[in-house]
């Protein structure tokens, strides 16, 4: 069978890859790594290949076609996020007329919702797979039927069907590594990492009970499934042969650094140790890595830089989103991994339940006062399928009427709640009060100066300078897209 995977294109540098789906105040993009990872399952499968990452190269669905027409699919694959499925089931219906092929949705949106997607798509969407969909998209290629399918949703007339769920996947290391040659390294760009860079996925799923984390309840579970360190060095192996000028591998698991599995991590940072490759390294971490030994094992294996998810600077908030972390556990880490040589870039948000400008400003002060290195401030965005989303729409707080309503005009990120004691409009504020405060300290830009080591670093921080100027410069800011709490919830 002939297998197109296609990103469709939604608004200018805007991107489904991230945790959070939007076009970010720094023009993040991020590769399609579980897309890839998909594609690649197919072309070992046998089955012709057409992969593009339009989205990426904000390329749009008209221009793209004559190429995916031309391709002749039998089938496409298509990515989805909440504020692009509109834009998505568009994109299917034109290649659709095009191409008469089976036309199939994927990702966390159309798994958490896939009854609302299917008869949204009024027939220009044949199914959605739900979860992981690695082995279900092959199935499909290998021509096993839409109603016997594991892990498929679709309409029988105007019957919802669900087939049995498809089991996650146990042996990670059968999978095959991302199909990377079929896109440009350089059309992905982040100012926190070395350019170019390519994500890693080392394991999925996360135990941590994050009640807004929309991976783990929708997609991966709550269970870690962890690749062999074979796999991995084999991974990046194949990665530096590809693209000769990389510079940096993100990891972006949730859980490499946990302290459950120290052992595999040590076994890891040995072997990148052993092997001395001229790349460097980031990864997500939580603040419970408090293990300075570690940490310098780890900047050894050549660690850079760790993304964090502080959150809050109130320990109330914390608990009342299942953080499983403590206001000292965050001081005690960044304070070892500035001892450690390893640079800190904090996640802080606003909108967890409870949440008061006097806890949001905490937060900021909070992000002000340790000794990180980068900081990114958002609201929590209440994505279908999560705990969190449940809460804000039982008890009236969330604000968008339309899954559209995600992002604001300009594809920006906005808040999706407000709660009586804290509006969507002052959490904007507070974003915007958090950027200034932490980066327009003498103090902070004497020390993103002297962190500058390389011709690389240096391209990476003025894309992030240029897009934080003029983030500011619109003066549109973090705004909301529905403007005020309604009732027309989704």
């Amino acid at each position: 069978m002939r297998v197109a995977f296609f990103n469709p294109m939604f608004g200018k540098d805007f991107t489904k890859s991230a945790r959070w789906f939007a076009r970010s105040r720094g023009r993040v993009q991020r590769h399609p790594d579980y897309l890839c990872t998909a594609a690649a399952t197919v072309e070992a499968a046998g089955h012709g290949l057409f992969f593009l990452d339009a989205q990426a190269k904000n390329l749009s669905t008209e221009d793209a076609l004559p190429d995916i027409k031309g391709f002749r699919p039998d089938l496409i694959v298509y990515q989805t996020s909440t504020p692009s499925i509109y834009a998505d089931i568009a994109a299917a219906r034109l290649c659709r007329d095009a191409t008469g092929a089976l036309n199939v949705l994927v990702g966390p949106h159309v798994s958490a919702e896939p009854e609302d997607t299917l008869r949204r798509a009024d027939g220009a969407v044949d199914a959605v797979a739900v979860g992981e969909y690695d082995y279900t998209v092959r199935d499909l290629a290998d021509g096993v039927p839409i109603h016997d399918c594991l892990g498929v949703a679709w309409l029988d007339g105007e019957r919802f069907a669900m087939n049995p769920a498809r089991p996650y996947i146990e042996n990670l290391d059968e999978l095959p590594f991302p199909a990377w040659r079929h896109i440009d390294i350089h059309d992905y760009r982040d100012a926190g990492k070395l350019f170019p860079f390519l994500t890693l996925i080392s394991g999925r799923g996360c135990p941590n009970r994050c009640t807004f984390c929309q991976l783990p309840q929708v997609m991966n579970g709550r269970r870690y499934r962890k690749r062999s360190v074979q796999s991995v060095v084999a991974e990046i192996e194949r990665d530096l042969e590809l693209f000769p000028d990389l510079k940096e591998i993100m990891f972006e698991d949730d859980t490499l650094t946990m302290r459950p599995f120290r052992d595999r991590l040590v076994a890891l940072c040995e072997e990148l140790i052993r092997r001395d490759w001229p790349i460097s390294w980031s990864a997500n971490a939580r603040v419970d890595l408090n293990d300075l030994e570690a940490l310098k094992l780890m900047k050894r294996a050549g660690c850079r830089m760790l993304c964090v998810g502080f959150e809050s600077g109130d320990q109330v908030v914390l608990d009342a989103v299942n953080k499983g972390t403590t206001i000292e556990q965050m001081h005690t880490f960044a304070h070892s991994a500035r001892r450690a040589g390893v640079r800190v870039h904090g996640c802080f948000m606003f909108g967890g339940p409870g949440e008061t400008p006097d806890t949001a400003r905490k937060t900021i002060e909070l992000a002000s006062k340790l000794p990180i290195d980068t900081a990114q401030f958002s609201g929590v965005v209440a994505y279908p399928g999560t705990e969190y989303y449940a809460w804000a729409k039982k008890n009236g707080y969330l604000v968008p009427g339309d899954w559209r309503d995600w992002v604001n005009e300009d594809f920006e990120q906005c808040p999706t709640v407000s709660f009586p004691a804290l509006s969507a409009e002052a959490m904007s504020r507070l974003v915007d009060e958090g950027l200034r405060r932490f980066y327009l300290r003498p103090r902070q830009m004497i020390r993103m100066a002297c962190n500058i080591r390389s011709l690389s670093d240096l391209k990476a921080k003025m894309h992030g300078l240029k897009s934080f100027i003029s983030y500011f410069r619109s003066g549109k800011t973090y705004r909301s897209a529905a403007g005020s709490p309604t009732t027309r919830n989704p």
